[in-house]
């Protein structure tokens, strides 16, 4: 009677136990489990993409056929980052070269260097301005347009060679700093009032004036008041227009053969008075231009391939060079 008793408790174990009804008992327990934890990796790595299978749970037994899980890689944030610098500083890098390569390359490198050259016969040396210029592309027409030259008739020489306009020159032949101060010969406009170099101008008001007075008083004026006269002048150019910058152009030589007619002409006394007219302008705040060496033979006096003959004024070749000069040495 046990045995049946058992046998009939298995019969009713078994019947209410049917496969079907314990395989989806199973299966509904291996969802469940497989959504839970499926979920919370997901909330651990958000970047994850997860595929759910509708009927079944992934298992190990799944057919060939299945199609395949995808694998997402996993994403380094420190690697990233570092990229990410780096290409950012090669950017930085690539603009500031950009920026900065008219000025390693650029032209000229004058202004950022001074003088092209130097000065041969140890004379003073040029003071030009080593500031780069208002226009890196402005022509030299241009900068002479800008430019008055005040002088004597060695500046006029520049106007009859054509080197520069003649309205850029205000020079009158056998005029010094002295007597400059006074003279009313410059005219301007259609009024016919005549004006002395320093009224001209404060009416002009140009970029920059350059003063190449000194080889008429050197053989008259003493020392003392050849200097006090040109401080006096410098004085009145500064106050006629002191935003234009003042250039004092060094007296430049004589021949060996004008020096022995007129010893008080002598090229060892320009080349002292340049020495002082050198302080004088500095102390005026004003731009040296030393142009004399330029123009010198092996002996210190005017070379001959520059000499228009009289030993005083010079030639067209003269002129070229001190205009080549010039346009290598811009002040600004």
């Amino acid at each position: 009677m046990i045995r049946q008793g058992r046998e009939r408790g298995s019969r009713k174990c078994a019947a209410k136990l049917q496969p079907g009804k314990v395989c989806g008992i199973l299966s509904g327990i291996l969802r469940t489990f497989y959504c839970k934890n499926t979920v919370k990796n997901n909330r651990a790595q958000p970047d994850k993409v997860v595929f759910f299978l509708s009927q079944k749970a992934p298992s190990s037994n799944a057919p060939l056929n299945a199609p395949p899980t995808r694998k997402v890689k996993r994403k380094h944030p420190v690697l990233k980052a570092f990229i990410t610098a780096f290409l950012a500083g090669l950017a930085v890098c690539s603009v500031v070269l950009a920026l900065r390569i008219d000025t390693l390359c650029g032209n000229p490198c004058a202004p950022f260097f001074g003088q092209q050259g130097g000065n041969p016969e140890g004379s003073g040396g040029s003071s030009v301005s080593s500031n780069p210029p208002a226009s890196s592309d402005q022509s030299f027409e241009e900068y002479l347009n800008n430019t008055i030259f005040i002088g004597d008739s060695r500046s006029n020489g520049m106007a009859n060679y054509g080197f520069v306009p003649r309205d850029r020159v205000y020079a009158i032949d056998g005029a010094n700093h002295q007597t400059a101060r006074t003279q009313r010969f410059l005219i301007l406009g259609s009024t016919g009032q005549r004006l002395t170099i320093a009224q001209a101008i404060a009416v002009v008001k140009p970029a920059r004036m350059i003063v190449s007075f000194g080889i008429n008083g050197i053989a008259f004026m003493g020392e003392q008041t050849f200097f006090d006269e040109y401080a006096a002048f410098l004085d009145e150019l500064k106050a006629a227009s002191p935003d234009t910058i003042l250039v004092v152009q060094s007296i430049l030589p004589v021949s060996a053969a004008r020096e022995a007619e007129d010893p008080r002409m002598s090229n060892a006394t320009i080349d002292a008075y340049n020495q002082k007219l050198q302080a004088l302008t500095l102390e005026k705040s004003g731009r040296w231009l030393d142009t004399a060496w330029l123009l010198k033979d092996s002996q210190g006096a005017l070379a001959a391939a520059y000499d228009a003959g009289d030993g005083l004024h010079f030639n067209e070749q003269a002129y070229e060079a001190l205009f080549s000069y010039y346009d290598q040495n811009r002040i600004y």
